[in-house]
């Protein structure tokens, strides 16, 4: 029987298992179908049988036995949401930036970065699912929460996932926060460090959280802060900024009922500035604030210059 798909695996894809390629370049199967198609032999690495966990190598010949292409009824029902012409035209009018290796996005408020259990329409489906061609391996280096607007960063290729996640890891990459907070704060500068608790596999574990911060502009009901995090927790800022009592305008998460009077406004928490190094020269991105962050500025006469920031 001659194959429907065959396959060469190119250096961008080494050493990574064989069931996540498969659904990164082929197809995003669910994890039972790949493994029973390949107990079946009908998919072939090199001529033999080998598990999911098979991790692939440079030049390894796939044959692929089964016409996938006839597997949508299962596609449907696993990933529910299909991503429309105009989801794409949104996230292509947003990128900033964009290489061979990766992209930086300006996230638009109130949009997923990827699936989960109360979220249909994400950036990563988007990129994934509109295009076989423009974007067919996105990497997710890095998150931010739907309504948080600003930079996000995401990998084209594995080699260039594998250099962001690293930089992520080793807190080797400056992220800068701008936000809008309740309040006037004392101090005008300095650093928020917490004991975060973050329940992980069913167990409470506590991890250290640091930020520094800056008030630039300030007026009676308000003040706007450049944060700088050295963590990178999951909603740090948003809860390290409610714990101080001078909670991000529109957090409704974190803050005491009653504490943040502007709950109906949209979370002000914008990603503006990512600094990194790549062959030891600095590359800086910037993102402006979304049109509702600057008008809301105006009429509450907080000012900023984001090159000066």
């Amino acid at each position: 029987m001659e194959p429907k798909h065959i396959f060469k695996i190119e250096e961008d894809f080494e050493n990574i298992r064989l069931d996540k390629w498969f659904k990164k370049k082929v197809k995003p199967l669910p994890q039972s179908l790949i493994e029973r198609t390949l107990r079946k032999g009908k998919i072939l690495v090199n001529g033999k049988k080998v598990k999911s966990s098979y991790k692939i190598q440079v030049n390894d010949e796939i044959k692929i036995y089964t016409d996938i292409d006839n597997d949508d009824k299962i596609i449907k029902k696993k990933f529910s949401y299909l991503p429309s012409k105009k989801d794409y035209d949104l996230i292509k009018n947003n990128i900033l930036f964009e290489n061979e290796h990766y992209l930086v996005l300006n996230k638009p408020y109130n949009l997923a970065v990827q699936s989960g259990t109360k979220t249909g329409k994400n950036i990563f489906d988007i990129l994934k699912n509109h295009s076989d061609t423009e974007y067919p391996s996105p990497h997710l280096v890095h998150r931010l929460d739907a309504e948080t607007t600003g930079i996000l960063i995401i990998s084209k290729t594995h080699k260039s996932a594998k250099f962001f996640s690293e930089l992520f890891k080793n807190q080797t990459i400056k992220k800068s926060y701008l936000a809008i907070v309740d309040g006037v704060l004392n101090d005008k500068n300095g650093t928020l460090k917490n004991e975060l608790k973050y329940i992980e596999n069913d167990k409470e574990k506590i991890h250290l959280s640091i930020t520094n911060y800056e008030v630039i502009s300030e007026t009676k009901d308000y003040s706007l802060l450049l944060l700088n995090p050295e963590t990178g927790r999951k909603h740090q800022l948003r809860r390290q900024l409610s714990f101080i009592k001078h909670p991000i305008l529109g957090e409704k998460k974190y803050t005491n009922k009653g504490l943040n009077k502007s709950k109906e406004l949209h979370l002000m928490l914008h990603a503006y500035k990512v600094e990194f190094l790549i062959n030891g020269k600095k590359i800086v991105h910037y993102a402006e604030p979304s049109l509702y962050f600057q008008n809301f500025c105006k009429e509450q006469e907080l000012t900023y210059e984001l090159n000066n920031l």
